[in-house]
This record gives C-alpha cells, structure tokens and sequence, in this order.
C-alpha cells in the first residue's frame, strides 16, 4: 500500500507541479538573441529593451517551393519599432531573403525567416 501512495496520484501531482515551475521559468518575454516568431498584424514586445515590434504587411514574391525559378525572389516585410517611453512608432521595410545585417533604431537582425504562407516572421535580433 505505501509503494502505491508514493509513486501513485500524489507523488505524480507533485512531479507535474514541478515540471511545469521549470517550463515557466524558461518561458519568459524574449529578448536581444533570442529568436522570436510573431504573426501577420501581430506585435512582440522586449520588456528589458522598452522595445515593440510590428509586423504590419507583406509583399511575398518569392520562388514557390518546389518550383525552378531563376532567382529566389523577394520577401518585403513592413515593420514597425517603437520604444513606448520614448515617443511614438516608426516604420521600416527589409527584404527577409537579405534581412541579415539590416539595422534599425540601434539593433542589427541576426536571423529572419518568413514561413511559406507568410503569415508568421521570425527573428533574432542582435546589437
């Protein structure tokens, strides 16, 4: 009987309440180098850099996948970066295929990638 109460539904509460104490606490707001995916229309903010950004459109004229095509094309993503204390939004374009190195209000992206439906942008930012 007390082999089954240790390792029955008490010892597996306990277990699972740990588990996810440890999931939570890796889980938190991103941050410069971490990678970062955020919808179409949607935002992401970095609360330790007082930054928000904005993924606001897309011009999607890239090879479709499976195609031959003679160059990769073009992904045009419209973004916007605020610094909510410090006064109000401002936009800016970049090529996702030749995003790496682009620059904006003081940080460099490190990493871009656009899913295939262009409906979701990640990101790695960097200083």
């Amino acid at each position: 009987m007390r082999r089954r109460w240790l390792w029955g539904t008490p010892a597996k509460l306990v277990l699972f309440g740990l588990v996810l104490v440890f999931l939570n606490a890796s889980c938190g707001p991103p941050a410069v180098g971490d990678a970062f995916t955020f919808r179409l229309g949607g935002w992401v903010v970095l609360p330790d850099e007082d930054l928000r950004l904005a993924y606001l459109a897309v011009l999607d004229e890239r090879c479709p996948h499976g195609e031959i095509c003679a160059s990769a094309g073009r992904a045009i993503v419209t973004m916007s970066y605020a610094r909510p204390s410090a006064g109000p939004a401002v936009s800016f374009t970049m090529d996702v295929l030749k995003a790496e190195g682009t620059t904006f209000g003081g940080y460099r992206v490190d990493y871009a990638d656009l899913s295939p439906s262009a409906d979701f942008l990640t990101l790695r930012l960097g200083r």
